[in-house]
């Protein structure tokens, strides 16, 4: 059976209101992105000692830091090499955080894939080399804003890539975001020997609007189809709730797109609450085949 995180500033700044709820709801893990306003990559030693002291103050681990890495401009060297210290800076804190993961992107997406596509292979190299040498793993995420935002896009770019220490962060609500693939099964399908990690958020797709981000369970995305999928296949890594979910206003894209801090994180708190209840009841329901799998 997989372990279950959640990022801890969809739920507040405050990391250690953060982790009460995650243990509130039987979650095993968080995931960090940003904390007390402090992305982090950014965060100085003793910041990172006072992360690690709630995560074992509340008996969690930390799975993934959440990193903006290569979330700039395809081409753009000065950017590419201001990434490339977002990256070390990252693996570092993982060192002390002992996470494995570090989440990345594949540039901001402008234009096709297609023509590109060789372009971020390559740049992924030296990104490759330096997690094999630090033993960490770089999780490539499929993100709308992205130049790989689908799991058949996921799937090839690390296939392409070709190197252990660079995996995929399956993310179906991102996929259905795109509106270029069903995310479940057809993309989960697809990406599943690659997953390292995988994200939950789901999403309305309103006939002739804006995707919306809603409460795990009710909207299109079929994340309880997608629960399910990772029971009957054995997924013994770990999912993490990535609300994006806000209950009185919906968040803007510029948020979704770089999200952290106090603005994100507001109203996040009791969102993730309601995802949480969802996602416990959508796992009481898969126990029965959760048995039966073990």
């Amino acid at each position: 059976m997989f372990t279950r995180a959640v990022i801890t500033d969809e739920i507040s700044q405050d990391l250690e209101r953060a982790a009460r709820m995650a243990r509130e709801f039987g979650l095993d893990q968080l995931e960090i992105r940003t904390a007390w306003d402090v992305r982090i990559d950014n965060m100085n030693a003793q910041e990172l000692e006072r992360v690690k002291g709630v995560a074992e103050r509340f008996g969690l681990g930390i799975v993934c830091l959440a990193t903006p890495f290569y979330k700039c401009d395809l081409g753009n060297a000065a950017e590419e090499r201001e990434h490339l210290e977002i990256l070390k800076r990252s693996i570092r804190a993982a060192h002390v955080l002992g996470a494995r993961i570090i989440r990345t992107f594949t540039f901001w997406r402008q234009g096709e894939l297609a023509p590109v596509f060789d372009r971020i292979v390559a740049a992924y190299r030296e990104p490759a080399r330096i997690a094999a040498g630090e033993g960490v793993v770089l999780g490539v995420e499929n993100e709308p804003a992205c130049f790989v935002g689908t799991g058949h896009e996921a799937a090839a770019f690390v296939e392409a890539v070709g190197s252990p220490s660079v995996r995929a962060v399956w993310d179906p609500g991102n996929a259905c975001w795109t509106g270029r693939e069903r995310a479940v099964p057809d993309g989960y399908e697809r990406i599943k020997p690659y997953i390292a990690h995988v994200h939950l958020k789901d999403v309305k797709l309103p006939a002739g609007g804006e995707p919306e981000a809603t409460v795990l369970g009710q909207g299109d995305v079929g994340i309880f189809d997608q629960l399910a999928a990772l029971v009957r296949d054995g997924y013994t890594g770990c999912a993490s709730l990535e609300t994006h979910y806000r209950i009185k206003a919906q968040l803007s894209e510029a948020a979704v797109n770089r999200p952290g801090g106090s603005a994100f994180s507001e109203g996040g708190e009791e969102a993730s609450r309601l995802c949480l209840q969802a996602w416990n009841e959508m796992m009481a329901r898969l126990q029965p085949q959760a048995k039966a799998s073990a």
